[in-house]
């Protein structure tokens, strides 16, 4: 009886930890659907390093008074850039919807809300991002449905039509979850 006990006792400890190694690595982390060019519905999952400086969700920095949020899959000791990446720009601090090319009042270094995507098609990286001269061309949303104070969790939505070189690449189910940083 006192062997299953202890057994017990430490099958509970190590399920404790597993959910809180899970709850840690769905932190920070995106996932979208893509589809055109190389992609073919495809779907993309970043687990991003909440210790890499970069990674995150802040609002007060270099002037900014809106949210920009970072994830890219760059690890803590690596020497070279990340591979895969998102980088969103909100228009305002606190849940909500906006749409790309949304004006961003007092947008300092921002003047729209957008969401940039760092990809790797054989070997080669590409950045997808709006067309702010066309935006008709490339329509999107981005939802934040939480907003929590520094050290809490920001969380959202997004979707819409990116561009690169002309080709054009549709973003489903686009989904991201980060930490606050001051």
């Amino acid at each position: 009886m006192k062997k299953e006990i202890k057994l017990l006792s430490v099958v509970m400890v190590l399920l404790t930890i597993s959910c809180s190694v899970w709850a840690q690595a769905a932190k920070n982390q995106v996932t979208y659907t893509i589809d055109g060019g190389a992609f073919h519905h495809q779907l993309i999952t970043i687990n991003s390093d909440p210790k890499v400086m970069e990674n995150g969700a802040w609002t007060n920095i270099a002037g900014r008074t809106y949210p920009k949020i970072n994830l890219d899959d760059k690890s803590m000791n690596s020497k070279k850039g990340p591979n895969w990446a998102v980088d969103i720009v909100f228009n305002k601090v606190g849940t909500g919807t906006a749409k790309v090319n949304d004006l961003i009042a007092n947008g300092l270094l921002d003047h729209r809300v957008y969401f940039i995507l760092q990809v790797l098609v054989n070997g080669e990286t590409k950045f997808l991002s709006s067309d702010s001269e066309k935006p008709a061309q490339t329509p999107g949303t981005i939802t934040i449905t939480k907003f929590g104070p520094v050290g809490g969790t920001v969380e959202g939505n997004f979707q819409g039509t990116l561009i690169n070189n002309d080709i054009k690449y549709t973003i489903t189910g686009g989904h991201f979850v980060t930490g606050r940083k001051s």
